[in-house]
């Protein structure tokens, strides 16, 4: 049997334990789970919504600096859509194909492979690096991570964000385009490199104060600190996307903010968590829906042949 099939097997045999996990946990912590989403907000919910819609936007406008970097410039509203077309991959287990769909739906219009190919590449390692860097920094800062190897953690960050920059990527590119015969090839500058990181930057810092205002939403939920809880979130999606066994890095995520929290049981509280995935999964639903009705418009608006 090919290890292609093997590695199938393995991750629907772990999908079919995480459900089954799940289910045995709400069943038998019921009651304790109900007492802490007990008098749950829905203003906080709806703060964590729109701030998740807001970092699809973020997403979508780090691959529009990321392409112009590369000079293979394309409108926002173009990369908005492939943004939001390629959502579905999320769900697919393994941690590049959200970037390979958005390669798909943008080459189409004619962007050079190689840049965003780049792009793609640029953004998978800077997104783990970044999380795990600030997540890192957070945590630091909130006098935990030193115990947890937080100086550690941040070190290997310096390190991988050094394999995504021009020192190594330009090189690389230089050699790829040597082999297809051509010198035509983007490169990427300190200046954009720099810019990138910004971005994602801020694009975690959204997506940490989505995480925050989740949370908030449950007042029974004993939080240890808005800096300690950022920092928690950051670092377990980072561990959750090395998990490339687990959709999303599902489980994973969860027991490490759990873990990392420690503010009530970590079976209960991991359950709580898992809710946010679920606030995600509204969040990506609604973008697509918002898609289709935009085609729909697009459509009915498009001149007749």
């Amino acid at each position: 049997m090919s290890r292609t099939r093997w590695a199938a097997m393995a991750r629907r045999a772990y999908g079919v334990a995480l459900v089954t996990a799940a289910l045995v946990v709400v069943l038998a912590r019921r009651d304790q789970i109900a007492a802490l989403t007990s008098g749950a907000r829905p203003a906080p919910l709806a703060v964590a919504l729109g701030l998740g819609l807001v970092s699809l936007g973020q997403s979508a406008l780090f691959w529009v600096r990321g392409l112009a970097a590369m000079g293979a410039r394309r409108r926002a509203g173009e990369v908005l859509e492939a943004t939001v077309a390629a959502i579905p991959a999320r769900y697919v287990p393994g941690s590049v194909w959200y970037a390979a769909g958005r390669v798909g739906h943008l080459r189409r219009g004619g962007t050079s492979a190689a840049a965003l190919s780049t792009v793609a590449g640029v953004e998978t390692v800077l997104s783990f690096v970044v999380a795990l860097g600030f997540g890192a920094g957070l945590l630091l800062a909130s006098g935990e991570g030193a115990d947890a190897g937080g100086p550690a953690i941040a070190g290997a960050a310096v390190a991988l964000a050094l394999i995504a920059s021009p020192w190594v990527v330009n090189p690389v590119l230089r050699r790829l385009a040597r082999g297809r015969g051509t010198t035509a090839v983007p490169t990427l500058g300190w200046g954009g490199y720099l810019e990138l990181c910004g971005h994602l930057v801020a694009f975690w810092a959204t997506s940490a104060a989505a995480f925050l205002s989740y949370l908030a939403a449950f007042p029974e939920v004993d939080a240890p600190g808005l800096v300690r809880t950022a920092g928690s979130f950051l670092v377990a999606w980072a561990v959750g996307f090395a998990a490339v066994f687990a959709p999303q890095g599902a489980g994973v995520f969860e027991a490490t903010v759990a873990s990392l929290l420690s503010g009530a049981p970590l079976a209960d509280l991991a359950v709580v968590v898992g809710g946010y995935r679920a606030l995600t999964a509204v969040r990506d639903g609604l973008a697509l829906v918002g898609l289709a009705a935009w085609r729909a418009v697009g459509a009915r608006h498009a001149p007749s042949s």
